[in-house]
């Protein structure tokens, strides 16, 4: 009795092919021993049959390429944004970066020209010079990683 309740909730499903293997398995079994679920499943294939008959209607062409735009637009409006965001959250790390190495630099500096044996103006000259070329590199890497995904900032 219990086969036959369950059988008889999967034969809609069943009669639009929508089951796994095994339930369609377990349905096949129970209808070659139960005339009353063969009567219904035959009643919903016959409607199944039917909805497969209708026309699917299509949205008209104009329809679809204004949403179509309206999509792309709004889509490339946020990503835009999130570009201009994570580029100033960027550039606002970098400045921190700069300001809290700056310190560092400054209390090293005698003991590195002392111990390099270079003037302080040479060590602050590489200090920018490899700020920079650090921030080059990361912007270039980023550029680089936007171009490959086919975004513009």
């Amino acid at each position: 009795m219990k086969e036959h309740l369950i059988v008889r909730e999967l034969l809609p499903l069943a009669s639009a092919d929508m089951l796994e293997t095994d339930q369609e398995h377990l349905v096949q079994q129970h209808l070659l021993h139960c005339p009353e679920c063969r009567a219904e499943y035959s009643q919903w294939n016959g409607i199944a049959g039917a909805l497969k008959a209708i026309p699917i209607p299509q949205a008209p062409q104009r329809l679809v390429i204004q949403t179509r735009r309206l999509l792309y637009s709004t889509v490339s409006a946020r990503k835009h944004q999130a570009s201009k965001v994570g580029l100033s959250l960027l550039v606002i790390f970098s400045w921190m970066v700069a300001f809290m190495t700056l310190g560092f630099v400054r209390m090293l500096d005698v003991p590195l020209t002392r111990w390099l044996d270079v003037s302080s103006t040479t060590l602050w000259v590489v200090y920018i010079g490899i700020s920079w070329f650090a921030t080059a590199l990361a912007a270039g890497i980023l550029g680089k990683r936007y171009q490959q995904e086919g975004r513009t900032i």
